[in-house]
């Protein structure tokens, strides 16, 4: 594996929320055992191994990007939930980069 590689755009967005403040864990959207079986061959075939937390649709017009977080009971989830998809939305703008047409946080678990 190259280290000066750039990761792919669900690894950014999952770094950036895990730098959200709140925001204390990024969980899988998609069912997990696809996503490690994957993991599993890209292990055996010595290409990068990683697992997509955030999921991102790339359709024409239709850039979907769906999280689910976890969140610190210190403040209303609500308030997390705004800040980690508003940090997803600015990712974009500060990219300059065509912003989605929909950014869906959902909380899986607060505490």
């Amino acid at each position: 594996m190259n280290d000066d590689t750039e990761d792919d755009l669900p690894t950014q967005l999952t770094r950036l929320l895990r730098n959200v403040d709140g925001v204390h864990t990024v969980y899988a959207t998609k069912p997990l055992l696809p996503s490690i079986v994957g993991a599993v061959v890209e292990a055996v075939r010595n290409d990068p191994v990683g697992m997509h937390l955030v999921t991102v649709n790339e359709k024409p017009d239709d850039l979907t990007i769906i999280a689910c977080i976890g969140v610190s009971a210190d403040e209303p989830a609500t308030v997390i939930c705004r800040r980690a998809h508003d940090a997803l939305r600015n990712y974009f703008t500060d990219q300059d980069l065509t912003p989605p047409a929909t950014v869906r946080v959902q909380v899986g678990r607060v505490g």
